[in-house]
């Protein structure tokens, strides 16, 4: 627990005794952490059944959090961006909408593809709104 309160991830807020034993009583300080999948291992058990699946989104998603978490942040920033939406696709059109998204990139991965100049990683995740409380 020491490393933890020195990190400045959680504070001691009160102690007591215990047949003889002093305990600590901590609280997170924070309301969320963003732990590597190095470091907690993977979110459940899964086998990614390919692009269109659930679990290739869990797969890309901790691949992206390890990618953003070796950066070096002393090095000079690149540009970079993050954009979440939401759309609506009434369920015939899903599939058109799924075709004209990967041949919407496809487009850009062909335009900037070559070999010079800075790489960047391009991450999308589509995937069904569920309900969540906000």
């Amino acid at each position: 627990m020491t490393r933890l309160v020195g990190a400045g991830l959680v504070d001691r807020v009160s102690e007591r005794k215990v047949r003889g034993i002093h305990e600590g009583i901590y609280q997170a300080s924070a309301r969320s952490y963003w732990l590597s999948p190095d470091l907690v291992g993977r979110i459940g058990l899964r086998k990614a059944q390919g692009e269109l699946s659930l679990g290739y989104l869990l797969d890309l998603v901790e691949e992206v959090q390890a990618d953003i978490g070796a950066l070096d942040r002393t090095a000079p920033e690149l540009p970079s961006i993050g954009v979440s939406g939401q759309i609506h696709v009434p369920a015939d059109q899903r599939q058109r909408f799924v075709d004209d998204l990967q041949s919407t990139l496809q487009d850009l991965f062909t335009r900037y593809g070559g070999a010079e100049g800075d790489a960047f990683k391009i991450a999308l995740a589509c995937y069904p709104k569920g309900e969540r409380d906000e």
